[in-house]
């Protein structure tokens, strides 16, 4: 062969492999090749990731210690500013001390809480964990602690009108347990990933360019839509229903996380939830129309799901997430309350932000740990904004956490006088929480008043 006919041979080879190489990246790494469906299909999946920045890791050591060895805790409170609400000179002077023992092992803790402007004191609050009593008292509200069992909370909530969701008990929430799957249980959820797609027409999807905001930073992002009509809805809940009804690894994978999470008995208790999705199936048959319309949108980011939005009717519940440089931030949204989380290297931030009739309600904690187990110096540092319309005000937290099996006595129940809210009947525990509700506020705002404070009440009572 010619050395010029190699060549030529070299060259159309290597430029057959760079055109290989040039359509594996845009397939595996752009969606190029890919059709609506399966785009939206591929980011709708990656929702469930925004989940796992609730699983703080980075101080493992800390958190479990607090399991295994008694402590105390030293805190310090002040306002470091405020906005609408009094001059800086009458908020400078009030100071929050706070003084704890708590032994996890014993189901044990006491807290005292003083509230002092200079040498006034304006409140005093004990709190007292006592196995699974839960109880405060404060001598301006009451003659006693007033306080409730962890058990048959449900019954308890009913009482007071407020049955919605409520568990019997609420537990410690553990989100890396919550986060876990098993590679059976992959391999099941992505047994309804498959129907959600088989269920769905193609020309259910769309796609267009869209700009998003959020902390102030634009993201042009390309948005994928599924759209369905209460007849496919219903069709589309009839075979994931049908299928999940029959499938005891997945229910049972379900019902566990809704306790892991503290959800109540129609969510973790797997006769319930199997009989109420049979009757969701029954009905859908009987009338498609009970199916409500559903807009699911998803909006991809540099190849990566940045937002999922879910609209129901007049209802939207969306998943936000991005990852830059050593940020990460998550936001979940249900209407108008929105629950924001960012993990930075020194910082864990969370704010809970609501909004009604243009008046927006937030609480923001920045918090970060310093000094280590083995020198014993842990120190939590919070900076706390608290935001209602056009009044902000901002706390500075720190506390220092001593581990130590000295602890001296931990204050529990036993010959006090008690109030368990769960001992009452409903003709007395609902006067009794509204007349309570009614006390704090006055209180509140007394106090506030004693040293030139305009506040709001704590409570809103019909």
């Amino acid at each position: 062969m010619k050395p010029k006919s190699k060549v030529k041979i070299i060259v159309i080879m290597i430029s057959i492999l760079i055109i290989v190489v040039t359509i594996l990246i845009l397939f595996f790494f752009t969606d190029i090749f890919r059709t609506k469906k399966s785009a939206f299909n591929r980011y709708f999946k990656a929702t469930a990731k925004s989940l796992q920045i609730l699983d703080e890791k980075g101080n493992d050591d800390y958190y479990n210690m607090k399991k295994i060895m008694p402590y105390i805790t030293n805190a310090e409170v002040i306002i470091t500013s405020s906005n609408n609400v009094a001059d800086s000179s009458i908020m400078d002077k009030i100071k929050i001390n706070v003084n704890g023992k708590t032994n996890y092992k014993n189901d044990s803790s006491n807290y005292e809480i003083s509230i002092k402007s200079q040498n006034q004191e304006l409140a005093f609050i004990s709190f007292i964990k006592d196995k699974n009593k839960y109880a405060f008292y404060s001598p301006q509200i009451s003659n006693g602690y007033i306080g409730v069992r962890n058990e048959n909370l449900k019954d308890l909530f009913i009482k007071l009108g407020m049955d919605r969701y409520i568990p019997d008990e609420i537990n410690e929430i553990k989100f890396d347990k919550f986060l876990e799957e098993t590679k059976v249980e992959q391999s099941h959820i992505e047994d309804y990933y498959n129907i959600f797609k088989n269920n769905t027409a193609d020309n259910a999807y769309s796609k267009k360019n869209s700009k998003i905001k959020l902390d102030d930073k634009h993201y042009n992002t390309t948005e994928y839509s599924l759209s369905l009509s209460s007849k496919e809805s219903s069709d589309l809940q009839i075979a994931l229903l049908s299928k999940l009804s029959q499938d005891s690894i997945m229910m049972d994978f379900i019902t566990s996380k809704a306790r892991l999470i503290n959800l109540d008995n129609y969510f973790s208790d797997i006769n319930l939830l199997n009989n109420k999705m049979k009757e969701r199936i029954e009905k859908l048959k009987a009338n498609p129309n009970e199916a409500e319309e559903i807009i699911i949108t998803v909006n991809e980011y540099k190849q990566k799901n940045l937002k999922t939005t879910i609209k129901i009717n007049d209802n939207q519940i969306s998943f936000f997430h991005i990852k830059e440089d050593d940020v990460e931030t998550s936001i979940y949204s249900i209407n108008d309350i929105e629950y924001k989380v960012q993990k930075t290297k020194e910082e864990y931030i969370t704010r809970i932000t609501s909004r009604k009739d243009d008046i927006e309600k937030y609480l923001q904690i920045k918090h970060k740990i310093e000094g280590s187990i083995q020198d014993n110096n842990i120190r939590n540092i919070m900076e706390i904004i608290h935001g209602n319309g056009i009044k902000t005000v901002t706390y500075s937290y720190t506390d220092t956490v001593t581990f130590t099996n000295d602890t001296g006595i931990i204050k529990d129940l036993d010959g006090e006088t008690v109030a368990i809210l769960n001992d009452y009947s409903k003709e007395n525990v609902e006067p009794f929480v509204s007349s309570l509700k009614n006390k704090i506020n006055d209180v509140y705002r007394e106090k506030g008043a004693s040293i030139g404070i305009n506040l709001d009440p704590i409570f809103e009572v019909e």
